[in-house]
């Protein structure tokens, strides 16, 4: 008699091993409210961001705004994927319409009416918009284009329906309670954002400025933070407490948040990823991503929500499991491998690098990197500005420079660029013809809403916030443009890549050049 051999057991941590336990819950059906929650919560905050677009028409979506739009589309070519081309640049008017629009179609995802037209309309405007002002983008952006993106995949639109709730009352409610949808997409959302948790923490530890506690004062003093002129060596104690706190919280937030229901561990969880979001939110200038990702709670906790909601009769109402994905479930675990691979950066999966995927990613939409403050230790810089007006026969008069230089975190960004401070990488031959192109724009803008009379002369004093100058004291005065109003427009003189005046400009009196 032949002695059949078992084939050996799969490696407990093998790939057709995890993907043996994983696929059962991710066909596991969930309750569709806090789905629907989410939706909510969603469409309220994208009202704000697209309001906030609509606001910022005149100074960076506007085509004599303080974006050289054409030229972006010449350096980054990949831009052009989008509804706007600079060769037919829209009037602002355009841009005011669709902001506009976006904004009534946040309402419309908010009430439940056709979310998922809607939310494909305004991520087609969303993605557009970050296209067209490409060397501005920041976190808030990229998150707020990855929640219509979820939102085109997420079973919601189920429940919390105005339409029905006027119809049916109270009846809607109890049949929203028991309704079920299948769960893929929820579960590949939570992947997607313990992803970022986890490799915006451990990319930290590149940064010694983390390592050595440093990272969060750094951080606090940049021209993004609300207050950076409160702190002080004085606040390096506790500021290095809570930066070696955040290299623990942050990847081992979403370990916790996956345990099961109502584990103790879990709310502790939630309670430090509220605690570091609204530390963030309080601080830094970046509030749409951090206000996202707080409200992702209800589906963390969309077991607990539903323990609450349903009696225990309904309560015993076990959640089934679907027999197979559907295409959202399918579309949905693509992309989460896709971003899986566009994250590792130094590693190669397959056979290819990071970059494919990356591009596969842009050409649908989305551009995601979760490098998040790991680069504080290149890109601290902090510039004190100066601005003064010569009129004919005057001596220099100093004025605010917030007239040259808006206060929005665009502008700041914008400003980087002139210390060499790039967000986005650009080609070192393109880098004087940005230059100019920013100061131009710039000087452009102080003359449309502050003309003046004289040759106007602008330099900044810059600082990189370093441990061995906590105090910034040793800060390089950098001259940047001289121009001069005529009318609404700017006649360049000088910018800090010219060795002398144009000629175009006149010289004014005897101490034209005092404001250097």
């Amino acid at each position: 008699m032949r002695k059949t051999v078992a084939p050996p057991a799969a490696p407990a941590l093998s790939p057709a091993r995890i993907w043996q336990r994983l696929r059962p819950r991710l066909l596991r059906e969930t309750y569709a409210l806090p789905v629907d929650f989410f939706r909510v919560l969603s469409g309220v905050l994208l009202l704000v961001y697209f309001v906030s677009l609509f606001v910022q028409v005149r100074d960076f979506s506007s085509r004599d705004g303080l974006i050289d739009h054409a030229l972006l589309q010449k350096i980054f070519w990949y831009t052009r994927i989008g509804l706007f081309q600079a060769e037919l640049a829209p009037p602002d008017g355009v841009f005011y319409f669709l902001y506009a629009f976006g904004a009534l179609g946040c309402l419309a995802i908010v009430a439940g009416w056709r979310v998922k037209l809607c939310a494909a309309l305004l991520f087609i405007i969303a993605v557009s918009a970050q296209r067209w002002n490409f060397i501005v983008m920041y976190v808030d952006d990229s998150i707020m284009h990855l929640v219509l993106f979820w939102l085109l995949l997420l079973p919601v639109g189920r429940t919390l329906v105005l339409s029905e709730w006027r119809r049916d009352g109270s009846a809607a409610w109890e049949r929203w309670k028991t309704t079920v949808v299948p769960g893929t997409t929820v579960y590949c959302l939570l992947l997607n954002l313990s992803l970022l948790y986890v490799v915006a923490g451990l990319w930290k530890l590149e940064s010694p400025l983390w390592l050595n506690g440093f990272a969060l004062y750094a951080a606090l003093r940049l021209p993004i933070a609300y207050w950076p002129d409160y702190w002080g060596p004085q606040h390096l104690p506790v500021l290095a407490v809570f930066t070696h706190a955040a290299l623990i919280v942050e990847p081992l937030t979403p370990v916790l948040l996956w345990l099961r229901r109502n584990h103790p561990l879990k709310w502790i969880g939630l309670l430090l990823m509220v605690g570091f979001h609204l530390g963030i939110i309080a601080t830094l200038r970046i509030p749409y991503a951090n206000i996202a990702c707080i409200a992702a709670a209800v589906l963390w906790f969309r077991d607990e929500i539903m323990q609450w909601l349903l009696t225990p009769k309904e309560a015993r109402a076990r959640l089934g499991m679907r027999p197979a994905f559907d295409r959202a479930g399918r579309i949905a675990l693509i992309f989460i491998a896709l971003m899986c691979v566009a994250q590792t950066r130094r590693l190669t999966i397959l056979w290819l690098s990071y970059q494919p995927a990356f591009a596969v990613l842009w050409f649908g939409g989305i551009a995601q990197d979760y490098q998040l403050f790991n680069w504080i230790h290149t890109k601290n810089w902090r510039g004190e500005h100066s601005v003064f007006v010569t009129a004919p026969g005057a001596n220099p008069t100093p004025i605010d420079p917030g007239e040259f230089f808006p206060s929005s975190l665009r502008a700041v960004l914008l400003q980087s660029y002139l210390h060499d401070v790039r967000w986005i990488k650009i080609p070192e031959e393109n880098r004087p013809e940005l230059k100019r192109a920013i100061l131009a724009r710039f000087a452009n803008h102080f003359c449309r809403d502050h003309p003046r009379d004289g040759a106007i002369s602008v330099t900044s004093r810059v600082h990189q916030i370093l441990p061995e100058d906590p105090l910034l004291l040793r800060g390089q005065t950098r001259f940047l443009v001289e121009f001069e109003c005529r009318g609404d427009r700017a006649i360049v003189c000088q910018t800090m890549l010219d060795s002398q005046r144009s000629g175009r400009c006149r010289v004014w009196g005897p101490s034209a050049s005092a404001g250097r």
